[in-house]
């Protein structure tokens, strides 16, 4: 196809490449005799990376920094980050970012940052995590949402809720970057510790503030309060998100659905009649 000028020669290769990938034959896509794009490379590592197959990874890397191939980007470094990571091979990883990197003119950018966070996480815990954010500020790479909301999860998963708390007082909210799925992660963490009040004055406060969470922080509160067998609790936090603006979706009518055995009719009245026709209209 090429050799007939069907189709660009790197379009063709890469769709090869692509679907050999894609059925398992790393070994044949590498083995190709082709002139691949960084693109196509980049495909073939993240093949190997997801199979675990670092050394692969590795080898192809190490072509394209030796000049054999086409240079590597970001996306081929952050992925082979991603991949050392994902067998517990921090050290090289971090080196990657650290030194590789720079040396070759290749900045690391948010996604890169952000990748390595979750990695870090998983494996160390919260300190080393919070190592890397710091380099990242230093470095001057700015943090987005994503950033914060795997911060604050790994802090609650690490069941360091206070701490959480602190970085969203003293960061996150400074900064004016966040967003609901930010605010899902905070509201998830006090709630799984037990801390269901800290969660709702936290939503509350939010609103109080001008913020205007969606759908999905709502639930995370009514499934809690369910989970707790706190009927009141569940219909008042409805009634609050109604006065938002905000209808219960598909979501919150399951887990109503699952409460309204045991909450009866009386409990939605007093706290919200407006739900109570709902229900009505729902159930009927």
């Amino acid at each position: 196809m090429p050799q007939r000028k069907s189709v660009p020669e790197e379009f063709a290769y890469g769709q090869m490449i692509d679907s050999l990938c894609k059925v398992g034959r790393h070994n044949g896509a590498a083995q190709s005799q082709c002139k691949p794009d960084v693109i196509t490379l980049n495909t073939i590592i993240s093949g190997f990376c997801r199979m675990g197959r670092i050394e692969e990874a590795l080898k192809i890397m190490n072509d394209m920094l030796m000049g054999k191939f086409t240079s590597p980007n970001a996306v081929t470094l952050t992925t082979v980050i991603c991949g050392m990571l994902n067998v517990g091979r921090i050290r090289e990883a971090l080196d990657l970012l650290h030194k590789v990197m720079p040396e070759k003119g290749v900045r690391p950018g948010v996604v890169t940052y952000n990748a390595v966070l979750r990695g870090i996480f998983k494996l160390y815990g919260e300190s080393k995590a919070i190592e890397v954010f710091s380099s990242m500020e230093s470095d001057g790479v700015l943090a987005n949402s994503t950033t914060y909301t795997i911060i604050v999860d790994g802090l609650c998963e690490s069941n360091q809720i206070e701490e959480a708390k602190r970085f969203w007082d003293d960061v996150i909210w400074p900064s004016n970057i966040h967003d609901d799925f930010v605010y899902a992660a905070i509201l998830k963490g006090p709630c799984q510790s037990g801390k269901f009040n800290e969660a709702c004055n936290f939503l509350y406060e939010l609103v109080d503030c001008g913020v205007s969470p969606n759908i999905v922080n709502y639930n995370i509160l009514i499934d809690r309060a369910c989970k707790l067998g706190l009927k009141a609790e569940a219909c008042q936090i409805v009634g609050e998100m109604r006065k938002t603006g905000l209808t219960a979706d598909a979501v919150t009518w399951r887990i109503l659905d699952k409460l309204h055995g045991n909450v009866g009719k009386q409990v939605c009245v007093s706290a919200n009649a407006q739900f109570e026709e709902g229900l009505q209209e729902f159930y009927c």
